[in-house]
């Protein structure tokens, strides 16, 4: 996986409400290269779970949207053209809906492109892939592989069996010599339990106790916090959501484990650390964007996350940051970097290809680069993340170097590698 920060801070939600993907016609046609473009006006709508289970998961990306694109119309658009965010669908965090929503954007609203796609679910991404549909939004589900007008975020590609090394790295920066994997029993949290614990054993930690069929959401963790106390179990990772994290810390607190380290895949939240604070204390996390605390230990060194902040506040006052909103905002980036690639002769099939012309794209110094010649299907040969611990009221950036908050590995890692290979931040890197 390029990053594990990416998808799994909201993976646990995703297995949650795990609902079977239609099985959607794909209809392949050009006929709507240009539709939804005029020449004063460019027509785009997104889909998003508004609805259902999980809404505040993934509700704020057209926030992070529509606060990047009233920017862009504020200073006159792209080319002359504004860009109308028209059509903000809910699949309710179902999967069937989802499929009907894409079909209803493209064949009856007639959108240029689908902007800011939040849903745990992606099922309709065969169908936009097959359409050549450029499409935007948040990378949770192994769906966006589906073709090359997909564009997560932070990158398209993603594999939860067979992570990257990073928390292999943290292992050996916490000299833990005892670990711990709690997973749901379903899915991709599962899967995500499984690959914890092939990249520790890879790297020759011993992984001493898993529990990969948590039921969720969890009613009590004691026996799986007793049986990793009376192991001597040094670092707990977690594949679970919020919810099950929490009980898992309030649990480990109660039994004495509290000083045991903790590594959650899901957290990473300004209004979870405001109001869970003490039972987030000393928890690890590890993101794959600038941190949001950036802005106010290092003010002006990372200027993309600067903006993003001040214009979320302009446009959506008292809504904290967070990682939906956010990649909003990189997705509104992303489509507006393309149209300003391809000009006024503008179709589906210019702004795809000069997307994915692009060899380190950023969001203006956010994410680490993606090289869209190769992420939609594999890893890039870097894979650059932020490591984030939770301290008092804020998360605060861990390793990187002087230069930069991120944490660079090679990829793949040596076979012959008995510890994690860490490599230099290559210039492209934000703050490098």
């Amino acid at each position: 996986m390029r990053s594990p920060r990416r998808s799994l801070g909201v993976l646990a939600a995703v297995v949650i409400v795990a609902a079977a993907c239609g099985n959607a016609k794909t209809t392949v046609s050009n006929a709507g290269n240009a539709q939804g473009v005029t020449s004063s006006q460019i027509t785009v709508g997104g889909v998003a779970s508004l609805t259902g289970p999980i809404p505040a998961d993934f509700a704020p990306i057209f926030d992070g949207v529509n606060a990047y694109l009233n920017m862009i119309d504020a200073n006159g658009g792209v080319d002359g053209r504004k860009i109308e965010f028209r059509y903000p669908l809910d699949d309710g965090s179902n999967a069937s809906q989802d499929t009907d929503q894409v079909r209803t954007l493209v064949e009856q609203d007639h959108v240029f492109a689908v902007l800011g796609v939040g849903t745990p679910s992606f099922a309709g991404a065969s169908y936009l892939a097959a359409n050549n549909v450029p499409t935007f939004g948040y990378t949770v589900s192994t769906d966006w592989t589906a073709g090359p007008s997909l564009f997560g975020s932070e990158g398209s590609y993603l594999d939860f069996t067979r992570p990257g090394p990073e928390t292999a790295y943290l292992a050996e920066q916490l000299h833990a010599n005892k670990v711990g994997v709690l997973a749901y029993n379903v899915g991709g949290s599962k899967q995500a339990g499984e690959g914890m614990a092939y990249v520790m054993q890879r790297f020759h930690i011993p992984v001493v106790y898993e529990d990969l069929s948590v039921q969720a959401p969890p009613v009590d963790l004691t026996t799986d916090v007793n049986r990793m106390r009376a192991l001597g179990v040094d670092l707990v990772v977690s594949c679970m959501d919020l919810s099950g994290n929490i009980l898992l810390s309030r649990t480990m607190r109660q039994d004495g484990m509290g000083s045991v380290a903790q590594y959650w895949l899901s957290g990473y939240d300004e209004a979870a650390i405001a109001k869970f604070s003490s039972l987030m204390q000393g928890v690890y996390f590890l993101i794959g964007h600038v941190p949001f605390e950036s802005a106010r230990l290092s003010p002006g060194k990372y200027p993309g996350i600067d903006l993003y902040l001040s214009k979320l506040a302009k446009y959506f006052p008292g809504e904290l940051p967070g990682e939906a909103s956010l990649a909003g905002w990189v997705d509104a980036d992303m489509f507006v970097t393309g149209l300003g690639l391809v000009g006024r002769d503008l179709t589906r099939t210019r702004l795809v290809d000069a997307l994915n012309s692009l060899t380190s794209y950023t969001a203006d110094g956010i994410v680490s680069p993606i090289d869209w010649r190769l992420e939609h299907k594999r890893n890039g040969l870097v894979d650059c993340n932020v490591y984030v611990r939770a301290i008092g009221g804020h998360f605060v950036p861990l390793f990187g170097s002087s230069r930069t908050v991120f944490t660079c590995f090679q990829t793949p890692q040596p076979q012959s590698a008995r510890s994690v290979v860490v490599v230099p931040p290559a210039s492209s890197v934000p703050g490098a």
